[in-house]
C-alpha cells in the first residue's frame, strides 16, 4: 500500500519538466474569490486588469457568467485568459464601486445580445434565414443558417437567436410581440 507523501510526488517528463500528479489534475475545487480583496483597474491599453491583495495581480483577466439566465450579476468566472480560472466572484455588487463598473464593462462587452422588439420579415434563400429586426439599439439585418441549431428555447416562451457571425440576439417573450412578429416566428419555427 503506497502512503499518502508517494502518491503526491510528481512525475518526471521527458523535456526536464514535473508534471503534477493524478490527484492535482483531478482537483476541480472552485476557489471562490473574497470581493473586499479584489481591485480591478485598466491598463494603459484598456484591458481589465486583476489585483487580488497581499497574493498576486494579473495583467489581462476574462470574465465569464457561469448562471446567465438564472443568475446574471452573481457567481463570474474570472480568469487569467480563456482557460486558467483564477476563481469564482459569488457577490459581485461587493465590489468597490470603480471595479463593479470595470467588471460589468467587461461583461457587457462579452454577453452583449440586443433584446429583438419586432421583426419585419424573416427571408429563406438557400437555407440561410435573413432576419430583419428592430432591436433596443436599432433596426438590424443579419443571416441565421440551420434555425434548429441556431434557435434556443428557454421555456417557456424565450429564444436566443444566433447568427453566421456568432453574435446573439434575445427575444424575452415570443408571445408579448406584435401580432406580425409573433406570425414570423410561428413560420420558421
Amino acid at each position: 500500500m503506497q502512503n499518502e507523501n508517494s502518491a503526491k510526488q510528481d512525475i518526471a517528463m521527458t523535456d526536464g519538466t514535473t508534471k503534477p500528479d493524478a490527484f492535482e489534475m483531478d482537483d476541480f475545487t472552485p476557489r471562490y474569490l473574497d470581493a473586499a480583496e479584489l481591485t480591478f483597474t485598466r491598463s494603459e491599453v484598456g484591458t481589465a486588469r486583476l489585483e487580488i491583495r497581499n497574493e498576486a495581480c494579473h495583467l489581462r483577466v476574462v470574465a465569464r457568467r457561469l448562471t446567465p439566465l438564472s443568475h446574471p450579476e452573481a457567481y463570474i468566472s474570472l480568469a487569467s485568459d480563456e482557460d486558467t480560472e483564477i476563481g469564482i466572484l459569488v457577490n459581485p455588487s461587493a465590489l468597490a464601486p470603480e471595479s463593479l463598473k470595470i467588471l460589468r464593462e467587461e461583461l457587457d462587452k462579452r454577453y452583449f445580445t440586443p433584446t429583438i422588439q419586432r421583426i419585419y420579415r424573416v427571408k429563406e434563400h438557400f437555407g440561410i434565414h435573413e432576419w430583419e429586426v428592430e432591436t433596443a439599439r436599432g433596426r438590424v439585418i443579419f443571416s441565421v443558417r440551420g434555425l434548429n441549431q441556431n434557435i434556443k428555447q428557454v421555456p417557456p416562451a424565450r429564444l436566443f437567436v444566433t447568427d453566421v457571425r456568432g453574435n446573439r440576439y434575445d427575444i424575452p417573450d415570443y408571445r408579448e410581440l406584435d401580432a406580425q412578429s409573433y406570425q414570423q416566428i410561428q413560420r420558421h419555427l
